[in-house]
């Protein structure tokens, strides 16, 4: 779908998961290396655990497809060079320190006059402007400063990032669909432009709690394997009989009917009693707020299932959501994912040949296409493989004469209906929203969007058009209420389809064709739409019948195995995490469709699986399982590369710093915390050390509040941020300055805090 576009990237660390989704779909991209390689070529796990920078699984994860061509961009000769590459390009992706490439006489304003018609992206910590931009960064101290840390973990303990890190991949997947929308505006103007990615801020965009401080609702506490909110504790993840399993017992219009189909099964085995039994889960939330019904009831209830769920299998619990329509799947392994019967059907698994009788199972399509499916990836390549073969004679297909350009959204004329609800399609529409497009939501009355119902609600107000959430990821949408069940409406949903460029649905699998509303019937009256169905597995597999919610692709996926204490049960992700993870698969997935569409005049449908989705974020575990036979074992805040590498107790309640420090930063941080003497300890000592180290930051820290901690150790160049809550999101001066947190209009309440896009 892509093929026309040249990508080239710059990125030294995981944000190559932008150019690798762009090759996804079809681009050619060229990654640019220095002559050592890029820093992803020296992380392990490598292959049999030999370093080799041809064999980092890593660097193997994020770079198939792509062409490897050494630049030295250091050296004068070098610098010509990239510019006759950009001067051929359409995207470039990089990610080093502000002002990196601009001192080097490679900035955006010194590339634009070369290409005007070059789409820039920066992928960095915190973004290329604002108070903190020059602050050391890392996976971890971004996600402290995002708000999602403070939520994930257990109580009792520091809060914990996920094991394997996810912050760059999320703002690389950001800065892929915005390059995408970029391209599309450049068809009317002929210009290209600067997109300025905050990993920070990338990861704020799942978190509606965020905005409960200034929304003066409940605060989120942290809870392992689970939510808890504003004295409720709801947990997910129970022990089972041989392992551990998801069981979404939450309330409302939208969770009640599974709840109750699963206490009818508690009460056949013999657990339940009259009191669970007599639980209106529907007003059960409302209830418990009031104080109605005590939260006893609520705890012995979770005690009922804690004894049920550990007397089952995985195997059991598997046959039971499908047979019984319950909201339970097994938490997996990434041992389990590779003989996962569900992927295999679904032939989701690509296998690269490494060495004769050997093979590396990578993560396959991002979704599935009906026209212009690109083809599955090659290897990733050696360093400097391409670099005679790359052509300087390319030019960007763009208009001769550029357009008007004076505040035009990038997406103005797009024409959007939704039939998706929840979050991870819906977050994905806001952004087109963001950007210009006329999106229209069709909801039924009788049955609004899940989302309506979820916490936090502005002043503890329960109300449908209340939801701190619902806000967030429906903002700039227009809103329709409409009964697909009723005759009377298919009018009006073929006069949506015949006017819509994309339309989105995130029905139970082949439910909307049932309806008659499927694609055949759709693209008949209009040829030319973009029909994308997001579901928890996909529309085809053993499994795809499965309903459910982000927590439970989470399991499935294997996210809540990884993140937690080696000592303990698996904490898991704040969240429905792979409801954070889609969306970016989602919003990449519609433009190229509409890019294809625009050279082909093809409209088609795109059957998007959330759970494989997911899996990209996961690729280098998965390469780990299938080359070395590893299975990725929760490590609280630990990083192999890096020590000290984790969260700190700080001055006050439940306050927190996030320290990652590097080699060269050690003796400085040794001197700081008063213990000179071990600032010759190299990293592996420092590991077998790591427990007193801990102890001694710690005593240091606890003297300071999290933000002064942060601030002191930047000053001597040290990576270290406060983990944000709700109330440290919305006063933190970098998020302040690029407005993150913005007030809008609303109809209920008049205004209402959302995230800025």
């Amino acid at each position: 779908m892509l093929e026309h576009i040249r990508v080239i990237d710059l990125c030294d660390g995981v944000s190559q998961f932008a150019g690798h989704l762009l090759a996804s779909l079809g681009a050619e991209v060229i990654a640019v290396e220095r002559p050592g390689g890029s820093a992803t070529r020296r992380l392990g796990p490598f292959v049999d655990d030999i370093t080799d920078p041809n064999a980092s699984l890593y660097h193997w994860a994020y770079n198939r497809g792509k062409q490897s061509a050494v630049i030295d961009i250091d050296t004068d000769e070098g610098r010509d060079t990239f510019r006759r590459l950009i001067v051929t390009a359409d995207v470039l992706f990089e990610d080093s320190r502000p002002g990196q490439l601009a001192s080097l006489g490679l900035g955006h304003h010194d590339l634009a006059a070369l290409n005007p018609a070059l789409v820039h992206a920066s992928i960095t910590p915190y973004g290329s402007e604002g108070p903190r931009v020059q602050w050391a960064g890392s996976d971890l101290t971004a996600v402290a400063g995002s708000g999602f840390q403070q939520s994930t973990g257990d109580a009792d303990r520091a809060p914990v990032r996920i094991g394997l890190p996810q912050s760059f991949l999320q703002a690389a997947g950001d800065a892929a669909g915005a390059a995408l929308i970029a391209l599309r505006e450049r068809k009317v103007s002929g210009l290209g432009q600067h997109i300025d990615v905050s990993a920070q801020e990338s990861l704020t965009l799942g978190q509606p709690s965020n905005l409960a401080g200034r929304s003066n609702a409940a605060l989120t506490n942290r809870m392992a394997g689970g939510t808890s909110l504003g004295g409720l504790n709801l947990p997910l993840l129970f022990p089972c009989k041989d392992g551990y399993t998801i069981c979404v017992m939450l309330m409302g219009v939208a969770f009640a009917p599974f709840c109750e189909r699963f206490v009818a099964w508690e009460m056949e085995e013999g657990f339940g009693n009259d009191e669970l039994a007599a639980i209106d889960w529907v007003n059960f939330a409302r209830q418990l707020q009031t104080g109605e019904i005590g939260l006893d009831v609520l705890e012995r209830a979770n005690e009922v299932h804690t004894r049920f769920l550990a007397t089952k299998t995985k195997a059991e619990l598997w046959a039971a959501a499908f047979e019984r329509h319950l909201l339970v799947t097994p938490s997996q392994t990434v041992g389990d994912l590779l003989d996962y019967e569900h992927l295999i059907a679904r032939g989701f698994w690509e296998d690269v040949t490494i060495s004769p009788g050997r093979t590396a199972r990578h993560p396959g399509p991002l979704a599935r296409f009906t026209s212009g499916q690109p083809s599955a990836l090659d290897r990733a390549p050696a360093l400097g493989e391409h670099t005679e073969a790359v052509t300087f004679e390319r030019r960007p297909d763009v208009p001769t004469a550029p357009g008007a350009v004076a505040n035009r959204p990038a997406l103005e004329g797009l024409k959007v209906v939704e039939f998706s609800w929840v979050i991870a399609t819906p977050s994905a529409v806001r952004v087109l929203a963001d950007y210009g497009a006329t999106v229209i939501k069709v909801e039924n009355g009788g049955r609004p969007d899940t989302m309506r119902t979820v916490n936090p609600f502005v002043d503890e107000d329960i109300h449908f058009d209340n939801s701190v959430g619902y806000g967030v990821y429906n903002a700039g949408k227009r809103s329709l209420s409409l009964d697909l069940s009723k005759p009377e409406a298919r009018d009006v949903v073929l006069d949506l389809a015949r006017w819509a460029d994309v339309m989105t649905e995130s029905f139970a699998p082949g439910a909307i064709g049932r309806m008659g509303y499927g694609y055949e019937e759709l693209s008949a009256v209009n040829p030319g739409l973009i029909m994308l169905s997001s579901s928890l597995l996909g529309q085809t597999g053993p499994h795809s019948k499965l309903a459910g919610y982000g927590f439970m692709a989470a399991a499935i996926a294997g996210f809540y195995e990884m993140t937690g204490w080696a000592d303990r049960d698996p904490a898991g992700p704040y969240g429905p995490y792979t409801d954070f993870l889609a969306p970016r698969i989602v919003l990449s997935a519609i433009m190229a469709a509409l890019e294809h569409r625009d050279r082909t005049g093809n409209g088609q449908h795109i059957d998007l699986s959330q759970t494989e989705s997911a899996l990209h974020y996961l690729a280098p575990a998965i390469l780990d399982q299938s080359i070395n036979g590893r299975t990725f074992a929760r490590c609280g805040n630990e990083d192999r590369h890096l020590t000290p590498h984790g969260v700190f107790a700080s001055h006050g309640d439940d306050s927190w710093v996030a320290i990652a420090c590097t080699d060269d930063r050690w003796p400085r941080l040794a001197d700081i915390i008063g213990e000179p003497t071990l600032a010759d300890l190299d990293n592996a000592a420092r590991r077998d050390r790591a427990a007193e180290i801990e102890a001694l930051i710690t005593s240091w820290t606890r003297q300071r509040g999290n933000d002064q901690a942060a601030i002191e150790l930047q000053a001597n160049g040290i990576d270290a941020y406060p983990v944000h809550n709700s109330v440290g999101t919305s006063g933190d001066p970098q998020l302040e300055y690029r407005r993150h947190q913005i007030v809008v209009p609303q109809s209920y309440r008049g205004t209402m805090w959302t995230h800025n896009c």
